[in-house]
């Protein structure tokens, strides 16, 4: 790593130069580049010239077959792939081609900044012969690295094919493009799948491995359409359900058609086995589920095999517990015939679940028995917890699926036995590492001895978990071991972690926070009130004796959460150009702003030096903000059209105001969600929506694109509501003229039938 950092400018230098090929050699054969540091990696590919990274791209495309990808380096291969596609913003078909092994590893963001031509010439002619299409190299590399993609990428790139209108129909498609976009069929849109003509199906789908993904939509095919061929279909007939292929019972030919469903190879699929659906589920489909098991609603749960579930325990403490089943997995695991009562447990019930012991409410866990929560047994689990939150699976379901608040109440509780057990509960350096920081009270940190402080610093920085009443605690103990704070080093100030957002406004703009890396750590902080942020703002801004209108896309990248400290009116003099490149840095991030920062962010986004107007914005634009389309003003976004829409990533919707989506998205609008869209939407959000906008975002969530034709019953009651509206206050007075009318002619008729039967 060292050696690649401080030779950079000299390897690039030889790449450059079409007869030394032997700094790539050098540095593919060593793959150093993949352990830096996501940073250094940016680092490095932005600060080369285009000339000698597309000579590296190119060789890395001739030897990708010589080259190992190990599972610890993917997040260093998705971090070049990104800043190899923001080195060339405008990618070529021939650069294209050579990023082609990168595929796996792009963002769906950055796959949706792709122009629809890159993917389809504009000339292209879908029903000319394939030699003379050379848009098909392209395709065919999005085939030949498809097995290494992920679902949300193939659709992706099949959005981005079918907003070309060169494609043309789906009938007129020919084999060779078919053959050509093969894994990306399963995920056309419904409307477009239901085109695929018999011939298209059988001449495409000879191979099985596509049908798990597709037998789903085959169902939706017309039965009309497909008459009695289905033998022609081959081994995908085995997708159809069982009430598909009752259409066929009263022909002459079902007994014939029934064998050869019976003698096809394989299992017998699902959508054939739907009687079983209510049967236990055993170990082998516990396998199957792998980690989609805690996704389960509480009536499959309820089915699962308790011992089977049992001896696949350790294999579950891998899974993400999202905090809405966690009630639910807390019931199985407490069945009497699986563990049973909490209050019950054994030492080994608690080290046989590990950190499935979290799935417990704080009150269940209050009773396990204190002499079960014995130092080592808690140690083993709370480090088993910290190991899986460190993984790549554990560090995304801790942001997006678990409540970190509860995560703290549970961790208090299981510790509660070892810190009631003490009699000076003053914790030393060895119990901290030993635990977590954030499980110990501000009392008690506050009480430590200054050598335990000084040897646990870094423990304590890495806790992101701690109180803003634990971080002051530490920091008011730690200013005696770092006074006076202008002579803190770099490497302190990072040590320090989380502890620094506790520092006074005074301390920080005297402490020397310009390192760029300092700021970088710093930005990433969650903790900053608006105060503490200015003040690192305006004491970063009088060392550097630099003008908000100054920075450059490195300072504004830098800053992440620490944009926020500046005013809106600083904001409106940022360079526009510079801030939309920093915001490839900047999308991601939930960004602290009050409503005034961000509607001055995306003013200056709006720029014509940076991406235009909005109203010309395409759904890429939306998608490589990211979460700053947030902060897009009221009227900007109830202008929005379904493509512009669609590019808003699930982040962005999360992060507005309640009030703000009732007020600013109509029902079609919310009708025009994707999935992942609708479920982004937080129960605050959905609390403010009225009856026409939840059934809208309900039908986004749960039907997808299966029943899109149903989004246009959301527009004409919409419609339909408004005009009624319009009627009934303009004419009001004569309804109800009529409605006296009618009701007296009723009164008439009444006194009439009295006085007949009387």
């Amino acid at each position: 790593n060292l050696f690649l950092m401080s030779h950079q400018p000299v390897l690039w230098d030889l790449i450059q130069r079409d007869d030394n090929s032997s700094a790539l050699q050098i540095t593919l054969s060593q793959q150093e580049y993949l352990q830096m540091p996501r940073d250094s990696i940016r680092t490095l590919v932005m600060s080369a010239e285009k000339d000698a990274v597309k000579r590296f791209i190119s060789h890395m495309h001739q030897s990708w077959d010589q080259l190992q990808v190990e599972t610890s380096q993917l997040q260093a291969m998705e971090t070049m792939t990104a800043a190899f596609i923001q080195k060339f913003p405008r990618v070529t078909p021939e650069l294209f081609v050579d990023l082609s092994q990168f595929i796996p590893f792009m963002s769906v963001s950055d796959i949706m900044s792709f122009p629809a031509s890159l993917i389809v010439n504009d000339s292209f002619d879908v029903s000319s012969r394939p030699d003379t299409n050379s848009f098909l190299f392209r395709l065919t590399a999005i085939r030949d690295h498809s097995s290494g993609m992920k679902s949300l990428q193939k659709k992706a790139f099949v959005k981005r094919l079918l907003q070309s209108s060169v494609v043309g129909d789906v009938p007129s498609w020919p084999p060779y493009f078919l053959s050509s976009i093969l894994p990306l069929l399963p995920y056309l849109p419904v409307s477009h799948f239901q085109q695929l003509t018999l011939q298209q199906v059988s001449v495409s789908w000879a191979c099985t491995n596509i049908l798990s993904y597709s037998s789903f939509k085959l169902q939706l095919i017309n039965p009309n359409t497909l008459s009695f061929s289905c033998r022609a279909l081959g081994h995908i007939v085995s997708g159809l359900s069982c009430d598909f292929l009752k259409l066929w019972t009263n022909n002459t030919d079902f007994a014939e058609l029934l064998q050869f469903v019976t003698n096809l190879p394989g299992d017998m699929r699902p959508a054939l086995g739907f009687s079983r659906t209510k049967e236990e589920i055993d170990g082998t489909m516990l396998d199957v589920l792998g980690p989609l098991l805690p996704f389960l609603d509480r009536d499959s749960l309820a089915l699962v095999d308790r011992r089977a579930l049992a001896l696949r325990l350790e294999e579950m403490r891998n899974f993400c517990l999202p905090k809405e089943a966690l009630r639910d997995i807390s019931a199985l695991l407490t069945q009497k015939d699986l563990l049973g009562d909490p209050s019950k447990w054994q030492i080994g019930d608690v080290e046989h679940l590990g950190r499935l012991v979290f799935s417990l409410s704080a009150k269940q866990i209050n009773t396990i028995p204190l002499t079960v929560l014995n130092k080592d047994t808690v140690e083993q689990v709370l480090v088993g917890q910290q190991r899986w939150e460190d993984s790549l699976v554990g560090g995304v379901c801790m942001t997006r699926c678990m409540d970190e608040r509860r995560q703290r109440q549970k961790t208090h509780s299981l510790i509660r036995g070892i810190v009631k057990a003490r009699t000076v509960p003053v914790p030393t350096c060895a119990d901290i590492r030993g635990t977590f920081p954030s499980a110990w009270t501000s009392t008690q940190l506050g009480r430590m001895l200054q050598e335990d402080l000084k040897q646990c610093v870094e423990v304590f920085g890495q806790d992101a978990s701690l109180t803003s009443e634990q971080r002051r605690a530490l920091w008011v103990k730690l200013r005696q071991s770092f006074s006076p704070v202008r002579e803190l080093r770099p490497d302190q100030v990072l040590a320090l972690g989380s502890v620094v957002t506790e520092m006074g406004e005074r301390e920080l703009q005297d402490t020397n926070l310009t390192d760029l890396g300092v700021l970088v750590h710093l930005g990433t902080l969650r903790d900053w009130s608006p105060k503490k942020m200015r003040a690192v703002i305006s004491g970063v801004m009088s060392k550097w004796k630099l003008k908000v209108e100054q920075f450059t896309v490195v300072e504004l990248a830098t800053f992440g959460h620490l944009i926020c400290g500046l005013y809106p009116s600083e904001i409106k003099k940022l360079s526009p150009y510079n801030l939309s490149m920093a915001v490839l840095y900047l999308r991601e991030m939930s960004l602290p702003c009050t409503e005034q920062q961000m509607e001055a962010l995306t003013s200056r986004l709006s720029r014509p030096e940076a991406f235009g107007p909005v109203s010309a914005w395409g759904p890429e634009v939306f998608t490589e903000i990211g979460t700053l389309a947030a902060g897009l003003e009221d009227m900007v976004l109830s202008a929005l059209i379904q493509e512009q829409v669609e590019g808003i990533t699930p982040e962005a919707i999360a992060l507005m105001s309640p009030k703000k989506m009732a007020v600013v998205f109509s029902a079609v609008q919310l009708s025009w969600l994707s999935a992942e869209q609708a479920w982004a939407v937080t129960g605050e959000q959905w609390a403010e929506l009225d009856t026409d906008q939840r059934h809208a975002v309900g039908l986004a969530r749960y039907e997808g694109d299966v029943l899109q034709e149903l989004r246009g019953l959301i527009v004409i009651t919409f419609y339909f509501n408004k005009l009624f509206h319009y009627y009934f206050m303009h004419f009001r007075t004569y309804i109800l003229y009529i409605v006296l009318f009618i009701m007296a002619v009723l009164w008439q008729a009444m006194i009439f039938m009295v006085y007949v039967l009387l």
